[in-house]
């Protein structure tokens, strides 16, 4: 398969919104995630869960690449990370207990959070997602599984 092509003009937009997405999806993870992996804090003292949930290629991303990101954005990422890369190292030391976990863990959302959604503006936003409704009906083969909706994309 042949990559597609992109204009290189394009590439600090991307890299912007890449970023963006990615703040997004590990605040969106930690916050709907809270019950189940406190819960396997509880029952089983299981460590995977939480820095799987905080998996982030922050730390792959080159200088070069870096250097496209503006100075008050890339700041903000910065102590987003900062302060993720913090709970990542209580989750994956901690002995609390899970009462005393559960108020570490709402603290550390907290503040995440509010340095998170400082980045992604800073950022220019996330893009919007895609919303498809499934059919529930789907019996035929040939037949679509899904709708997309909203408006398509503009075909070159």
């Amino acid at each position: 398969m042949i990559p597609p092509e992109y204009d290189e003009a394009e590439l600090p937009a991307r890299l912007r919104q890449l970023v963006a997405t990615e703040i997004d999806r590990i605040i969106e993870d930690l916050t709907l995630r809270r019950e189940l992996l406190l819960e396997a804090w509880g029952r089983h003292r299981e460590r995977g869960p939480f820095l799987d949930t905080m998996f982030s290629r922050w730390t792959t991303i080159g200088m070069t690449d870096l250097a496209l990101i503006d100075g008050e954005a890339l700041s903000s990422c910065e102590a987003f990370y900062r302060e993720l890369d913090d709970f990542r190292m209580y989750c994956r030391f901690t002995q609390d207990m899970p009462g005393t976990m559960a108020e570490r863990y709402d603290l550390a959302v907290r503040t995440i959070d509010a340095y998170g959604r400082l980045a992604i503006e800073r950022l220019g936003g996330v893009p919007d997602r895609p919303f498809v409704v499934i059919d529930e009906a789907f019996v035929e083969v040939d037949a679509p599984m899904f709708e997309v909706l909203g408006e398509p994309a503009e075909e070159e």
